[in-house]
């Protein structure tokens, strides 16, 4: 079983967008997942008839005919909790815990964190990497199991490099979250495939561009997913730095 923390020092950072994503790219892989919710919405008291966020996204999950013992939802508002579920779920044959903490320190979030294989930092924007990498080097001393993610932006290619040289030193994954209403919206539409498939389209039919974003976005879900499996492992995706096309390459070793 694998435990991946999704973390960030600063509030607006993509983090439950992640976590929702990376549920869908991992059950479309056919991994039986655990979402642990650590965040301060499940401190908010036994009063509260508002559901948390996670368990708005849980419900519409459950409508695309994800539920038990595919995917499941575990609060935990304290360590303990998070100790007893993560034991709960290798018990029962998870294969990825994915955990959503809360900006300030608590002692679930360090739990979360201390008993993290991998932990992913998301930004959607240069302040949001570059305070969230400043919080990293001040917590870990050698955080080769940290990485960053690029979520959220929409102003393409530029945007993106910025935000990657905002995280410094920290490596940053190669795939991206763009900014999409497949992933934006994913409380309401649930499963980013099964919302994908809904909107499909010919190019001559009404509604191709927004069939079109839909699918790019959830392409990149399905390559966050694979690239984390790979880091999982202490494998990093790396850019092909290469005077010669790397068709080249791929057709020298096919013969």
């Amino acid at each position: 079983m694998h435990k991946i923390t999704i973390h960030a020092s600063k509030g607006g950072s993509g983090r439950t967008t992640a976590v929702m994503a990376l549920a869908s790219g991992f059950l479309a892989l056919g991994k039986r997942v655990m979402v642990m919710d650590c965040t301060s919405q499940t401190c908010r008291g036994p009063k509260c008839q508002e559901p948390t966020t996670l368990q708005t996204w849980l419900t519409a999950m459950e409508a695309c005919r994800l539920r038990p013992p595919q995917l499941e939802l575990a609060e935990c508002s304290t360590d303990e909790r998070v100790e007893d579920a993560l034991a709960a779920a290798a018990s029962r044959g998870f294969d990825i815990v994915l955990i959503d903490t809360q900006a300030y320190p608590e002692d679930a979030r360090s739990m979360a964190l201390a008993k993290a294989d991998l932990i992913v930092v998301p930004a959607t924007g240069p302040l949001e990497a570059r305070f969230s990498s400043q919080g990293i080097s001040e917590q870990f001393d050698c955080p080769e199991h940290i990485l960053g993610l690029i979520t959220g932006h929409r102003h393409g290619a530029a945007e993106a490099a910025e935000i990657r040289e905002a995280f410094g030193t920290l490596p940053v994954f190669h795939s991206e979250l763009p900014g999409s209403e497949a992933l934006a919206d994913q409380i309401l539409h649930g499963d980013v495939a099964y919302f994908t498939s809904k909107l499909s389209c010919k190019t001559c039919q009404p509604g191709y561009a927004r069939f079109r974003e839909a699918k790019v976005a959830w392409s990149q879900v399905l390559s966050l997913a694979i690239e984390l499996q790979w880091a999982l492992q202490g494998m990093r995706l790396e850019p092909f730095v290469s005077d010669h096309s790397p068709f080249s390459y791929i057709g020298k070793s096919v013969g």
